[in-house]
């Protein structure tokens, strides 16, 4: 009995020196002030299925991450003859967790969405991821940013909720 007893108190000792310690953990990486980035996605509801996106944020606080953000997206609506549909939203994004030094945000916009001469609304949302590329184990400005949104427009025929899968190369300072 005796022998447990000073096991478990050598264990909590143990313990308790082990849990005092600082122990390393990875640095939140840093946001730019400003963000533009550019890219592609994939959008199944589209003809052809491939579409652009472009964005400019702001950073509204570096406390909480609150982005303000314009977007922009073109997406094809048909091969033949081609059109497009424009949708260009304001919005915030919100950084809601970072993950082995990842920043990821939730993308919320809306604005005017534009066919030829047929004009109506649109909203997004979904979810963003920014990549901040390392070199030599300093942070750069330049950022990678895959993403999934979904898209409701008022002009997009019917189309209902459209899935759009993306990624973004962006240059941040």
């Amino acid at each position: 009995m005796k022998r447990i007893l000073a096991f478990t108190a050598l264990f909590v000792a143990s313990a308790v020196v082990v849990l005092a310690q600082d122990l390393p953990v990875a640095p939140t990486p840093q946001l730019p002030a400003n963000l533009y980035a550019a890219g592609a996605s994939y959008n199944n509801a589209a003809s052809p299925a491939v579409a652009g996106t472009a964005l400019y944020a702001r950073l509204l606080s570096a406390d909480t991450g609150t982005y303000a953000f314009t977007a922009m997206d073109i997406l094809p609506v048909s091969a033949k003859p081609f059109t497009v549909t424009t949708n260009i939203g304001a919005g915030i994004a919100q950084k809601v967790f970072t993950f082995n030094g990842i920043n990821v945000f939730m993308p919320t916009s809306a604005g005017i969405s534009i066919t030829g001469t047929n004009t109506g609304w649109a909203w997004t949302g979904g979810i963003l991821a920014d990549y901040n590329i390392k070199k030599a184990g300093k942070a750069t400005a330049y950022h990678i940013m895959p993403n999934v949104r979904f898209l409701k427009s008022s002009v997009s025929g019917g189309a209902g909720y459209q899935l759009i899968g993306g990624i973004l190369f962006g240059f941040g300072q």
